[in-house]
């Protein structure tokens, strides 16, 4: 199993202005072999003689530069395969450097790199296993992390428990499931949008190349930060919730692209909500922790999860306004996300061999569940 750790570094005035020379060095191997369309590490014993120097950067961190090159292309023409329109890469600068098995070695609180020096870093939690690489990354916040990479000879087992739930993803609330549990929405973008105002404001009006503007960029680049690691605390929490709870989890197939660009969310105003709930890294952050622990994940189609009844399938039109399921035909009513949470729960559970509901057959009726709130920062849900 690999795993993967960040931590917070800090290193001296003169070991980071070794690691950005070293960032200068990969940033032009990068853009060369992006305009002599050169794409294999072989050419970087002719380019050290030419440029001696790259002989300051551990070799590994060059090859990993092209090979990043590589995979990227790769990527973009398996993403052309499919029908999807593509551009190209293009020059830019690179922030991070990346040891792989050697050039590298941690004691304690402090790694030793090859050709830069030492570092502090800060092990808020022990390495699990193996170290098979180093990421060193500088943010524009002007904040240093360490990734490392790690990997365990153990292997999940699968679970054989039998504890099902469905989650509906919508914007009035973040989710809501079947058992009645519901999130409310974080808004991290919203409650950070004055503030965003304001510093984007002031890096406007300062004088471009000033020292006041370089300062300005980096408290706007902080707010940035903030909003992205409250979102990412909300994801891990709420994503640790299921995992530790269920054995099978059902999720929605969401195509966020098109919910975005569409003409109603922009004259809605939705497009900001939705970009601002990540959707996509919630399901990842599930994906991989049920991986981890040996549960299952089910992806279902979400047409119509909504509108159809989950008691007797009646398809019957919602505006967004609408917030309860009143079905016309048997009377079944509940909230409008909680019936599209068991629609999604009872089209999973087909996949993965129970069979579908026959409630209707039977001439049963379930009681409405209770929707019951849980904030994010509820004790039993704080751990990552």
């Amino acid at each position: 199993m690999r795993h993967v750790t960040r931590y917070r570094a800090y290193p001296s005035q003169k070991v980071a202005g070794r690691l950005f020379n070293g960032f200068t060095r990969c940033t032009f191997v990068r853009n060369w072999c992006l305009e002599n369309n050169v794409f294999r590490d072989s050419c970087l014993p002719d380019l050290k003689k030419q440029y001696p120097e790259l002989k300051d950067v551990q070799s590994h961190v060059l090859q990993k530069v092209i090979h990043r090159i590589t995979h990227s292309l790769s990527a973009l023409r398996a993403m052309k395969a499919k029908g999807r329109k593509v551009g190209k890469l293009r020059k830019k600068w690179v922030h991070s450097m990346e040891y792989d098995s050697t050039g590298f070695k941690l004691t304690g609180n402090r790694l030793w790199l090859s050709k830069i020096g030492e570092l502090r870093i800060e092990l808020s939690r022990p390495v699990p296993g193996r170290i098979k690489q180093i990421v060193v990354k500088h943010t524009p916040a002007h904040q240093w992390f360490v990734a490392v990479v790690s990997e365990t000879p153990d292997t999940p087992e699968p679970t054989a428990g039998t504890r099902a739930v469905g989650i509906d993803l919508n914007l009035e609330n973040f989710s809501t499931d079947t058992d009645g549990v519901v999130f409310p929405h974080p808004h991290n973008v919203r409650k950070s949008a004055k503030r965003l105002r304001r510093a984007q404001k002031k890096l406007s009006r300062a004088v471009k190349g000033s020292r006041n503007r370089r300062k300005q960029r980096v408290r706007v680049a902080r707010i940035h930060e903030q909003v992205e690691n409250r979102r990412n605390d909300f994801l891990h929490k709420w994503s640790r919730y299921y995992v530790d709870r269920y054995d099978h989890i059902a999720l929605e197939h969401l195509n966020i692209k098109p919910m975005v660009e569409s003409l109603d969310a922009k004259l809605r105003g939705r497009s900001r909500s939705i970009l601002d709930a990540a959707w996509y890294k919630a399901r990842e952050f599930i994906r991989y922790k049920a991986a981890n622990a040996g549960r299952y994940v089910h992806l279902v189609d979400p047409a119509y999860t909504t509108q159809d009844c989950f008691l007797c399938g009646h398809r019957e039109k919602k505006d967004l306004w609408q917030r309860t399921h009143a079905c016309p035909v048997c009377g079944y009513t509940v909230p409008r996300d909680l019936n599209a949470a068991q629609n999604i729960l009872k089209r999973a559970a087909v996949g993965w061999g129970t069979p579908e509901s026959t409630l209707v057959e039977i001439r049963t009726t379930t009681p409405p569940i209770l929707v019951v709130q849980v904030p994010v920062n509820e004790a039993r849900i704080s751990r990552l």
